[in-house]
């Protein structure tokens, strides 16, 4: 896989045309990274809510109209989705979804696969505000995805709190 660096005498990129237009490299486009993101919703939430809802049903607990899910449960579903997330990025700079489509995250400063803080806060940001109990925590975690179609770059306000840029790798 080959890390993304800086031209000769720019230490950090300034703006899209600071990386390549086509190619390994070259940032991201907003279709494939929501259709990674829907991967990775799928490969982790999937098994983690059915493996809850067993534990939900063995351990007796039944929904009725009135139903609440236990807080356990919505600190599992983080907890599962932040160690995905983190440690496959902080690892090899992209998840199975970003994989599948030819995508990783790289540091903006150097385009090296993410540090483990920088992986950590990319995952944390969209997944606190996620985990709150309200229906507006689903649309704000929505805006803070999508905001990258309006950053020249397309980073996220995800991206920008950690210090990372998607790029592609074919």
């Amino acid at each position: 896989m080959e890390e993304w660096h800086p031209p000769a005498g720019e230490t950090m990129p300034t703006g899209p045309d600071s990386f390549p237009a086509t190619g390994p490299n070259a940032l991201a486009r907003i279709a494939p990274r929501a259709a990674a993101r829907l991967v990775d919703a799928v490969i982790v939430y999937v098994p983690t809510l059915l493996l809850v809802a067993l534990v939900l049903v063995v351990t007796g607990v039944r929904p009725d109209e009135d139903f609440r899910p236990p807080v356990w449960t919505t600190l599992v579903l983080f907890a599962v989705g932040f160690a995905y997330e983190t440690g496959l990025v902080a690892w090899r700079g992209q998840t199975l979804g970003k994989l599948a489509f030819g995508l990783r995250v790289a540091r903006l400063d150097d385009g090296r696969t993410p540090l483990w803080w920088q992986a950590g806060i990319r995952m944390a940001f969209p997944g606190v505000i996620g985990s709150v109990p309200n229906a507006l925590a689903g649309i704000a975690v929505a805006g803070i995805y999508l905001s990258a179609m309006w950053n020249p770059m397309g980073r996220g306000w995800h991206d920008k709190a950690a210090g990372t840029v998607v790029v592609t790798t074919r």
